[in-house]
């Protein structure tokens, strides 16, 4: 069952990475076009998904959406993931009030929440779809940073790491062979699981108005823009929240299994 369960998240995710890269083959159709006459036309065979209040195709829309979405989503998770892995791997190695003081100041911020935290950051940041990957970053990076020092301060401690010591291997072979790999395990399980939740927060910060703007299509600005319509075609909001939520869903699967295959 777990088996079946990977296949379909991996399947899912490469249609979503097929919708980001190669929209075209999907739909040849403009997002951006509208169509007054045919707005709220229902789910069917001349619009896959329907259409929204100005008459656009959602099909196409939620197919050019998942760009921003899971971009903005990649991008944040990976600079949160090199800052916080790199400044976690300088930690493990210095001293040890240096290492407790880092420690306490990621627990500090590991407390409050990483949407709130990423919320405030905007504020001060600025809104737009950069201002909203760097908040969502920022938030994140304790996280990673904690991962990284806890596990790098392991291996480092390991009997493998002190016997390679003791037989003359060198600092940077030592850090390369025996340190790196080691850490690299929990901090990609890590990555897998934030990437998830960095696209919840962007889409939630742009439902607020704080990311990309309309009519750009984006899975969060679609879900704002159509929520004042629900009463008259349901599919506007439904469908790019469909479309969030598997993608989470399935990132999520991967992510816990990544997870127990290292345990």
């Amino acid at each position: 069952m777990m088996r079946a369960l990977r296949w379909a998240a991996a399947c899912i995710l490469a249609g979503v990475a097929l919708a980001v890269f190669a929209p075209t083959i999907l739909t040849s159709v403009d997002p951006l076009a509208t169509d007054p006459a045919a707005a709220f036309t229902a789910p069917g065979p001349g619009h896959l998904l329907g259409t929204d209040q100005v008459g656009r195709d959602l099909w196409a829309r939620v197919v050019h959406g998942s760009a921003s979405t899971v971009l903005s989503g990649l991008a944040a998770t990976a600079a949160a993931l090199i800052c916080g892995g790199v400044l976690g791997l300088l930690s493990a190695f210095g001293p040890g009030p240096v290492r407790a003081l880092f420690l306490r100041i990621t627990e500090v911020a590991l407390a409050i929440p990483e949407f709130l935290l990423a919320l405030l950051l905007v504020a001060v940041i600025g809104a737009g779809p950069t201002g909203v990957a760097i908040a969502v970053a920022v938030a994140a990076f304790p996280g990673y940073a904690r991962v990284a020092a806890l596990s790098a301060r392991e291996v480092i401690g390991s009997p493998a790491v002190e016997a390679a010591r003791l037989v003359g291997v060198g600092p940077a072979r030592r850090f390369f062979v025996h340190v790196l790999p080691r850490v690299a395990r929990p901090l990609g399980s890590l990555a897998a699981a934030g990437t998830a939740f960095a696209m919840l927060s962007i889409a939630g910060l742009t439902f607020l108005g704080l990311g990309v703007s309309p009519p750009s299509p984006d899975w969060g600005a679609m879900l704002a823009e159509g929520q004042g319509f629900v009463s008259r075609g349901w599919w506007i909001v439904v469908f790019p929240g469909l479309a969030l939520v598997v993608t989470v869903g399935a990132l999520t699967v991967l992510a816990r299994a990544a997870q127990e295959d290292r345990a």
